[in-house]
């Protein structure tokens, strides 16, 4: 079952960019309310300090009484940063995250595995995100995390990613067979997959190879759309607006449906409030088409 879901909007708010997270708090009946106006039936975890209690509970419980299930906690830093006490930093606020998704109820905390530079690891890409020390070091992190937090319903997951060990089908059942464990969890973004014409023109494919592998696994989901741009030589590949792109959504929601456990699909990175409400429209009635309630 497919559980749709997005940012909500408040005087003010800002639509959070790639790598920013989604920093909308306050009041918790508000908040939930807001999204069930929206007709959203999954949410981003609002941005709460994990030593907040009363406040979690009262969240877990406002989501809970509007029948919207919490998707994701996301920690969105380099888990690789090359400074030994920036690094120490991330992954200590990593196991915070990962114990406010557990305590709050949601399905996963995620970050994506970064970069080894210091700083943006979402934009600063070098060759050695794609060795075999990235791999193992991938593996030993989502080991140190489960293993500290020792989550019961909450999964900790790396966001695929086109620019590290995350950037295929194949890589992420090889973390999956290495981590060994319960509660390590697959966060499918299809987009993140298209990473060359070839996957461009086949991404409802990608899809169907991802469930095949992992489909158990999978615990949240990002939608987005993706363009190629023409005429030119080189490839560049650009996010945009849900429908203007050539991702096969009604095969990748064709397969998250299919999945045995209730699935967030998170829309995300478009400009505003007007942007996600035109890319819901558009995402329920492939809905609709394919017979599928989100």
């Amino acid at each position: 079952m497919i559980r749709l879901g997005g940012p909500v909007f408040f005087k003010d708010t800002k639509a959070a960019g790639p790598g920013e997270s989604y920093n909308v708090s306050g009041d918790p009946v508000l908040l939930a309310r807001k999204h069930k106006e929206k007709g959203f039936t999954a949410a981003f975890v609002p941005k709460i300090n994990v030593n907040n209690t009363d406040l979690i509970k009262a969240t877990k419980k406002a989501f809970g009484d509007e029948n919207i299930i919490l998707a994701e906690a996301g920690y969105w830093e380099n888990l690789l940063d090359t400074d030994g006490e920036t690094r120490a930093l991330h992954r200590s606020r990593m196991i915070e995250t990962l114990v406010l998704a557990e305590e709050i109820g949601a399905c996963c905390a995620v970050d994506i595995l970064g970069s080894y530079c210091h700083g943006n690891g979402n934009s600063k890409h070098v060759g050695l995100n794609f060795s075999d020390e990235a791999f193992e070091e991938a593996v030993e992190m989502a080991r140190y995390f489960l293993d500290t937090v020792k989550p019961k319903t909450a999964f900790f997951a790396y966001e695929m990613f086109p620019f590290d060990i995350t950037d295929s089908a194949e890589n992420i059942e090889r973390l999956i067979r290495a981590v060994d464990r319960r509660q390590f969890g697959v966060h499918l973004d299809l987009v993140n997959l298209v990473n060359c014409p070839r996957a461009y023109f086949t991404s409802g494919e990608i899809a169907k190879d991802c469930i095949r592998r992992f489909g158990d696994k999978i615990v949240s989901c990002h939608v987005k759309d993706i363009k190629m741009k023409e005429p030119s030589i080189s490839v560049i590949l650009e996010e945009v607006l849900m429908g203007t792109g050539n991702i096969d959504l009604k095969t990748y929601m064709r397969q998250v449906e299919g999945l045995s456990r209730p699935v967030p699909f998170m829309m995300e990175h478009l400009k505003n409030e007007e942007e996600y409400d035109i890319a819901a429209a558009f995402i329920r009635n492939a809905g609709n088409e394919l017979g599928i309630k989100l």
